[in-house]
């Protein structure tokens, strides 16, 4: 495939700007050849304007007029072939079996979301009857409009231009402006080509979706400012969250922003479970601190226990695994900035031990940081909540606790995150209640005797979480209720069966399954 370095805006490319940037293979630090061109305002305008004329049709198509995109998508996506995952491999360094299975992810979301709309009733249709002193009420969703979507550097298929967040706002009705992430721009390109022929071939409108390449700032700044823009979903780091989230905010009509940004993902290990498999969990969280290299979002980076001769055996267990470990491949020099500043940061409390590594490996070929192993108290945790900061990369810190009064106070004062993990034994459910709920308050999905690594992509799954995590913790950036960020209730108040939508008309034209006066039918009235 010949790529052209330019954006794709509308199904056509463009290269306005005379600003480029290149990628970089993080194995060998090795530039690429093909510059890519920063969008300019101009050509940000162009897009968010072909988004609002393309939502004035689409927001009149069926669920199985969007369905079918979503799958042509798939199709289009599939079609790539291997040069998609070589391409990406070159760019990320992430391997060719990670990049096959997150492939699989991404053409499986759409797939998901393309089921979901063939049963309207994922519009949540709800009647209240007209009765005595009470007016006929029925509500149902519509999409918001055109959503600008920021891809993420380490998952370039499953949250990037072809990723979750464009598949929901898709599945929604909603047209998507991608920023591409400067990481993996020849990645997006293919992406953006794929995404491009499937809204020609199912005759969509050709503003449904276009995608901006960037190497700063600006191009995403202009891109949220854009009052053509209704909504954003963003995932990367808390700084980059907050900077998208203050600029929704100023805008003159200020728009939701959908982010998710840092978490640390506490893991409270009991003395109960250390006792009856302590290398057991020594193995699961080296493993998971150290997949993918340490960069997910739900990376195990804090780690609660009480103090015992069994917990200290257990730090220096995970440490010697931890130094044993390979260093593996950071994504970008960005990102292995900043690890290292993150943890320098983290380094400069005089509470903190680094047990192992706590430096970047000058003398590599390729972009990486040593696997990291600190230890702090309960209460410098408590006394210094910049303790809590996300590192992004194979680093854990371990927070030794005085006894369960300790933990318990250590738990209340965590910040929000994605994850809350907990290791106990059958014999201590009598006493883990209370603490399973008070981490439950401080997370979106709370784990039992498991690891946060590895997120199922099916519809109860919650993967959001309090602030800092996200920006909205009521919703999810997987599964298939992502598509409600994207989509806005209604309520017709006394309107003639002959002007409402056909999931709220009495016959039940579409067939499906309604909340009516409170009862789930699917009953014609």
């Amino acid at each position: 495939m010949q790529l052209t370095g330019h954006n794709y805006i509308a199904g056509e490319t463009s290269a306005e700007g005379a600003d480029t940037f290149f990628s970089v293979d993080p194995r060998s630090r090795q530039r690429g050849d093909l510059p890519f061109h920063n969008a300019t305002a101009a050509e940000v305008d162009r897009a968010v304007a072909a988004a609002v004329a393309a939502f004035d049709e689409i927001r009149n198509y069926s669920s199985s007029r969007i369905a079918g995109l979503l799958d042509e998508i798939a199709i289009q996506i599939e079609a790539l072939g291997d040069e998609l995952l070589h391409c990406a491999d070159r760019e990320t360094g992430l391997g060719l079996p990670r990049l096959t299975g997150e492939r699989e992810r991404s053409t499986g979301q759409f797939r998901a979301f393309a089921t979901l709309l063939r049963d309207a009733a994922y519009l949540r249709p709800i009647i209240n009857s007209e009765q005595p002193g009470q007016p006929s009420i029925r509500q149902m969703q519509f999409p918001v409009g055109p959503v600008a979507i920021f891809a993420a550097s380490n998952f370039p298929f499953a949250f990037a231009v072809a990723g979750g967040d464009t598949a929901s706002a898709l599945a929604a009705g909603s047209p998507v402006v991608v920023k591409a992430h400067p990481g993996h721009p020849a990645t997006s390109e293919m992406f953006a080509l794929a995404m491009s022929k499937a809204v020609a071939e199912q005759g969509f409108p050709a503003g449904t979706f276009s995608m901006l390449q960037g190497a700063g700032i600006d191009v995403g700044q202009w891109l949220v400012a854009h009052d053509g823009i209704e909504a954003v979903g963003f995932t990367g780091s808390l700084r980059g969250g907050r900077a998208i989230y203050d600029a929704a905010a100023r805008r003159p009509r200020p728009v939701p922003v959908y982010a998710e940004m840092g978490s640390v993902n506490p893991v409270v290990i009991t003395p109960g479970a250390l006792a009856a498999r302590a290398d057991e969990i020594a193995d699961g969280l080296v493993a998971s601190v150290t997949l993918g290299t340490g960069q997910f979002c739900t990376n195990p980076g804090l780690i609660l226990l009480q103090d015992s001769r069994a917990s200290q055996d257990f730090i220096t267990n995970v440490t010697e695994k931890m130094g044993e470990a390979p260093a593996g491949v950071l994504l970008n020099e960005a990102i292995a900035a900043g690890l290292e500043s993150a943890v320098e940061q983290t380094r400069a409390n005089p509470q903190i031990e680094v047990l192992t590594g706590g430096d970047a490996i000058a003398d590599s070929d390729y972009f990486c940081y040593s696997n990291t192993v600190m230890q702090t108290t309960a209460a410098a945790i408590r006394a210094d909540d910049r303790l809590q900061i996300e590192h992004f990369g194979p680093v854990t810190l371990f927070v030794v606790c005085q006894d369960e009064d300790d933990l318990r106070a250590t738990v209340d004062a965590l910040e929000g995150n994605l994850t809350s993990t907990i290791h106990a034994e059958a014999d201590e459910l009598e006493d883990i209640g209370e603490l399973l709920h008070q981490l439950r308050e401080k997370a979106g999905r709370v784990i039992w005797n498991g690891f946060p690594t590895g997120v199922a992509v099916v519809q109860a799954m919650q993967h959001g979480g309090p602030y800092p995590a996200t920006t909205a913790p009521g919703t999810t950036s997987v599964g298939l209720n992502a598509i409600y960020r994207f989509m806005r209730p209604i309520a017709f108040q006394n309107v003639p069966d002959a002007l409402l939508p056909e999931p709220l008309k009495d016959g039940n034209p579409l067939g499906i399954l309604r909340q009516v006066d409170g009862v789930s039918t699917a009953a014609a009235l």
